[in-house]
């Protein structure tokens, strides 16, 4: 499996002026670090989380469909909440493509798989990166689309990061208030 993101998000969700006064800056000269303070924060909830909290425009290459995909007959996406499904590409051995994307609904949101509606599962012939899926992921376009504990616990690192920053920058380990914010939005497994 490889995911790539072909359209990255505009916003990030939480504006440079809100984090500035979550950390108490009140001065221009630290907007740049700042800045990357947010991104950093929002990569690391949603690596945590399995979300994308900005809607952007992903790929996502496999092999083959995994096994538990074809007995369950739905394939869950590694990122959500999904809210597109563009395409569904299958490669040929002779790396011609078939669109296969009528194939497939997407079960949008935070459950995030896409559902066989064919008969059969649409086969690879090419050995690897056979199956390509474009999608959509993300609350919405905009800040105020993502929920306020997840916009809470990017602040939140954000501001770790910037009272640890002369100390070499934060640890690989949540800390306990951010695993709280995000506990509710990790995906569970059965």
């Amino acid at each position: 499996m490889n995911l790539s993101m072909e359209t990255p998000p505009a916003v990030e969700p939480v504006a440079l002026s809100d984090a500035k006064d979550f950390l108490r800056v009140d001065y221009a000269q630290e907007d740049t670090l700042i800045g990357e303070l947010i991104a950093s924060a929002r990569a690391r909830v949603e690596a945590a989380t399995g979300l994308a909290l900005i809607e952007r425009g992903l790929l996502l290459t496999l092999d083959k469909w995994p096994e538990r995909a074809l007995q369950m007959g739905a394939y869950r996406l590694p990122v959500r909440p999904a809210a597109a499904l563009t395409s569904v590409t299958i490669y040929a051995a002779d790396d011609t493509s078939s669109d296969e994307t009528s194939s497939f609904r997407l079960e949008a949101g935070l459950a995030s798989r896409l559902v066989l509606d064919a008969e059969a599962w649409p086969r690879p012939g090419r050995r690897h990166g056979g199956i390509e899926i474009r999608f959509t992921a993300g609350f919405g376009t905009s800040s105020q689309d993502v929920a306020d504990d997840l916009r809470l616990a990017v602040k939140t690192l954000a501001l770790e990061a910037y009272r640890k920053r002369s100390e070499g920058g934060v640890g690989e380990d949540l800390s306990p208030i951010v695993a709280d914010l995000l506990a509710p939005w990790r995906r569970s497994r059965l």
